[in-house]
């Protein structure tokens, strides 16, 4: 089978759970030796907006790379001022579409993400009868922003031309979005950051005085998202992640074809362990990016209030970002960076993990990891990944709100011996989330339409 993947790119230019999990599929995908397996990806962009092309790369673990040269920005999670540049430049011309289509002959296309994906390739390789797959990894082509969250850190409940054009008015420039990916300034990408997140939380964005809002493009918003939907109905099968996601697209979409399966990684084995608690203090931890969207503020405003009240049986440690202790509550630590090769010794350090996500993730590798290793988790109702968690303990996906995680964590903090149950049921039942057996789900969707 001749398999096509269409994702950010490799490691180190590009990094997180998209590139992860393709990388990784890819990888085991090319272990078949009747299978052949390429990697397309957006490449270098230049100013002068020349012809699109594809041009071959070398190659990376038995994998073909091609990029495209010029391809629309990729806005990754900053957000758009001009949504029509998501669309813009030249075409790929016939001759090119034809020549790619008759060096590789793919089976399928596997696509990981639409941003900076030339329509045209998509239309042409269907018309070839290549299949379609897509992986929703995250909302793009619906929010500019990757996630619903809008300019206010809240969930988006009524996106729409105007609605995204007052979200993304403090985006980057486009031409900081178009030099951002190249690939001498991704070597830097940690530097170029929009805003740097600091110990207690919060953004460390200068705050500016807002000035009325007077909508200027809003049907250019609407356009694009339009345009975007078409692309979507090319998709032969939608590879949900979580129930989560396809709640999300399908508000948007009228979608028959589709298959919800999680998703997972090459380094998720069954690693699961009792774990001795101890009463005295709770380690709790979290990991990723202290956000508002990732709900690290939420998170640490309960556990100010519960060390207010006298609650102090627990400290949290924080991995992902900065290093430190809080500066509003001493039991916070800041644990900064770690290695894949560290995330054992990261979970012995944990007795209960929490994802208390904001915005509809579409999955939480994170949460599969997390368990990978016996460890509890305590999931928002917007974590794709209480799919699983629920299998375990359905008492552990509550509301993304004060109140409930309030009320959750001092049932915790009171009763300890909840989480050793919990740690008991995760070992006792069955792990079934290895990645061989989710690469062999792929292959299922590749044979099947449904």
């Amino acid at each position: 089978m001749n398999i096509i993947h269409y994702a950010l790119g490799l490691p180190p230019y590009r990094s997180g759970g998209l590139t992860k999990y393709a990388v990784d599929l890819m990888s085991k995908q090319a272990e078949n030796p009747e299978d052949i397996i390429t990697l397309l990806h957006p490449g270098e962009i230049t100013l002068e907006y020349p012809q699109k092309g594809i041009r071959r790369r070398g190659s990376y673990n038995r994998i073909s790379i091609y990029e495209i040269s010029n391809p629309s920005i990729v806005p990754l999670l900053h957000g758009v001022r001009k949504p029509s540049d998501l669309l813009s430049g030249s075409p790929l011309t016939e001759r090119t579409l034809e020549n790619f289509y008759n060096i590789l002959q793919p089976d399928i296309l596997h696509i990981h993400t639409v941003m900076g994906i030339p329509v045209e390739l998509v239309k042409f390789l269907r018309q070839k009868g290549v299949k379609i797959i897509y992986t929703s990894h995250d909302y793009f082509g619906l929010c500019f922003k990757v996630s619903f969250i809008n300019q206010r850190g809240e969930l988006c409940n009524t996106p729409g031309g105007k609605e995204c054009e007052l979200c993304n008015r403090n985006s980057p420039s486009n031409l900081f979005l178009r030099l951002r990916n190249s690939r001498f300034l991704l070597k830097y990408k940690s530097s170029l950051s929009v805003g740097k997140k600091i110990g207690g939380g919060r953004s460390a964005v200068t705050k500016t005085i807002e000035k009325p809002f007077i909508s200027k493009n809003a049907g250019e918003f609407e356009d694009v998202i339009g345009r975007f939907k078409e692309l979507f109905y090319l998709v032969d099968c939608f590879h949900f992640n979580s129930s989560i996601a396809k709640e999300v697209y399908q508000q948007f979409l009228h979608l028959e074809r589709f298959s919800i399966v999680p998703i997972s990684h090459a380094s998720i084995f069954d690693n699961r362990i009792f774990k001795r608690i101890d009463t005295n203090n709770i380690r709790l931890g979290f990991i990723g990016h202290v956000s508002d969207y990732k709900g690290f503020p939420l998170l640490k405003d309960v556990l100010c209030a519960l060390s207010i009240q006298g609650v102090s049986n627990w400290s949290l440690n924080v991995w992902g970002g900065e290093t430190g202790v809080d500066k509003d509550c001493d039991l916070i630590s800041y644990r900064g960076k770690y290695d894949e090769k560290e995330l054992k010794s990261v979970f012995e350090e944990i007795d209960l993990l929490i994802v208390p996500s904001i915005w509809k993730e579409t999955f939480s590798l994170i949460t599969l990891e997390a368990l990978s290793f016996g460890t509890p988790v305590l999931v928002s109702t917007n974590v794709g990944a209480k799919d699983i968690v629920k299998e375990y303990q359905t008492d552990f996906v509550c509301e993304p709100t004060v109140e409930a995680f309030s009320k959750l964590l001092l049932k915790v903090l009171r009763e300890p011996s909840l989480l050793s149950e919990y740690n008991a049921r995760i070992i006792q039942g069955e792990f079934n989330y290895s990645f061989g057996k989710h690469v062999t789900e792929i292959y299922n969707l590749y044979n099947n339409r449904k």
